[in-house]
């Protein structure tokens, strides 16, 4: 009989707690909704020193990164840079005697893409290429060089840890053909997906630098007379900004 008193009291206090969450009207009180931690409030930003033993594989784009860290030595720690102005997936599993081989230079001599972890001792990639492939290959064809690509660098550094960031965006007035910001756009998503499936981690760069209609913000563009795709220092600093705050 007591057992059965104390099961009646126990219901009753939670349904005391209950209706004290809530509104009359049922819904949660103010007090409680306030309670609730916003996306900035659970983010906890890593220091640049995390990032000591990371290599940022790129095309130009990222060697802007590489040139805005070298002026500042607290945005990303002591990383290291695996950067080809003209670096794409597709030309990346290119072989290094290629008479047309961009691949990157480290410690003064050229590298395959797929030995970055391995040369420079990383645990960690991060990979930003794509800008140079869609034009060409389509959509399409950056996939299988995005997948092409990762499966390498897994195969020769099986432990680290794969960051794959999403391809910037441009200013619209240099859409031409495939290369475009939507096809960026579908890129994108199908990169997320590919992370999601894989275990990678998907760092949406994209939606920092781009403004209502898709395109690259006019302010964080270093080139808007060139290209329309490079990036200002203050560019570069939410870059960074994000980094610390989504890995």
């Amino acid at each position: 009989m007591k057992k059965i008193v104390c099961l009646l009291l126990c219901l009753m206090m939670a349904a005391i707690c209950c209706a004290c969450g809530e509104d009359k009207d049922g819904s949660a009180s103010s007090e409680a909704q306030a309670q609730v931690p916003t996306e900035e409030e659970i983010l906890h930003p890593v220091s640049a020193s995390w990032f000591d033993d990371a290599v940022f594989v790129g095309d130009s784009i990222t060697l802007k990164l590489n040139y805005y860290c070298e002026d500042d030595p607290s945005a990303l720690g002591d990383a290291e840079f695996f950067c080809s102005g003209s670096l794409g997936f597709q030309n990346a599993l290119w072989d290094l005697d290629d008479p047309n081989a961009v691949h990157p230079y480290y410690r003064g001599e050229m590298v395959l893409t797929e030995n970055c972890a391995a040369a420079t001792d990383s645990s960690k990639v991060f990979i930003l290429l794509g800008m140079n492939d869609i034009g060409l290959y389509g959509v399409k064809g950056t996939q299988e060089g995005c997948e092409k690509l990762v499966a390498k660098i897994k195969a020769k550094s099986p432990d680290v840890k794969i960051y794959l960031q999403s391809v910037t965006p441009m200013l619209s007035a240099f859409e031409y053909e495939d290369y475009t910001n939507v096809n960026i756009d579908v890129f994108n998503a199908w990169l997320k997906e590919y992370c999601e499936k894989n275990g990678y981690r998907y760092l949406d760069i994209n939606s920092i630098m781009r403004d209502e209609n898709g395109a690259l913000k006019e302010e964080y563009c270093s080139d808007p007379e060139a290209m329309g795709i490079h990036f200002t220092d203050a560019a570069c600093a939410l870059w960074v900004d994000y980094l610390k705050n989504h890995v």
